[in-house]
């Protein structure tokens, strides 16, 4: 059975080596607080480190110790805030929270074995940055408001109030579900119409689930929820249509946030390997 090591090695996230052999950050505070953060460079590739002790951050005490919130809060929170720095320095590839390795040597074959990919990543984020969208409305409201304005309801309302009462009943529970469906479509075609705008400036993009009340801790429901890679030539001009989107409209919120590090966009090992 192989030996527990004393220490684990924590990985942040990797950074081009001559970007950080040009411009070196200050000492930062690791993971754990008895640990610095540390750079491990192979060739043209740094990684950006932390030591953990094994009793935190092993496969097993991970996965119970993230059940604990006061715990993963704090540890999350760290993460994200290195990450930002990093981010503001650098170009840097972030790893999602909890990556852990067990040696350098370890280490050292992943950075070897994707050598590649991780430089082709590189090259697409430089000169780019990551932007969220979220679009918001209250979806009852605008259920109404199409029941109101979609001819194809109207018409299905003069034929329901020319049928018999006993038939009416049946008739209009079909109707509340069709106005439903006309309501998620236009609201899908709208949302997607503006992807569509800045999709035209942006390199590249994702869309997400969108998220539940309890998590925007918002009156209004979530619509939209996209990340996109957009060119640093380009974002005040997608700020600006935004903006534009957002006057021009009052059944909607939208709601711009970044730059962020590029999480959404930095996964290397989905590139085809040389």
């Amino acid at each position: 059975m192989a030996a527990v090591p004393d220490t684990l090695i924590y990985v942040y996230g990797f950074i081009p080596t001559k970007e950080y052999s040009e411009k070196q950050s200050e000492e930062m505070n690791g993971m754990d607080e008895n640990y610095m953060v540390d750079y491990h460079t192979f060739d043209d590739i740094t990684v950006v480190t932390s030591r953990v002790r094994p009793e935190e951050f092993s496969e097993e005490a991970l996965q119970k110790n993230v059940e604990d919130m006061k715990w993963l809060q704090k540890k999350a929170f760290h993460h994200h805030q290195l990450t930002n720095k990093l981010h503001e320095m650098y170009t840097v590839i972030p790893l999602k929270f909890g990556t852990i390795y067990n040696s350098e040597e370890s280490l050292a074959s992943v950075v070897t074995g994707y050598g590649q990919n991780i430089r082709e990543v590189f090259g697409d984020l430089a000169g780019n940055e990551e932007w969220s969208i979220k679009i918001y409305t209250d979806k009852e409201m605008f259920s109404k408001a199409a029941g109101k304005n979609s001819p194809e309801i109207t018409e299905k309302q003069k034929e329901i109030a020319e049928l018999p009462r006993g038939k009416q009943f049946f008739e209009k529970k079909k109707l509340d579900k069709l106005i439903q469906e006309v309501s998620e479509r236009e609201l899908t075609s709208y949302c997607e119409t503006v992807h569509e705008e800045v999709k035209m400036l942006a390199r590249n993009n994702e869309v997400k689930k969108n998220w539940e009340k309890k998590l925007t801790e918002r009156e209004d429901d979530m619509c939209w929820n996209a990340a996109y890679l957009i060119p640093e030539k380009n974002v005040q001009q997608v700020i600006d249509l935004v903006k534009e989107k957002q006057k021009a409209s009052e059944d909607f919120t939208f709601e711009i946030t970044g730059p962020w590090p590029p999480f959404h966009f930095s996964n290397f090992a989905k590139k085809e390997k040389a």
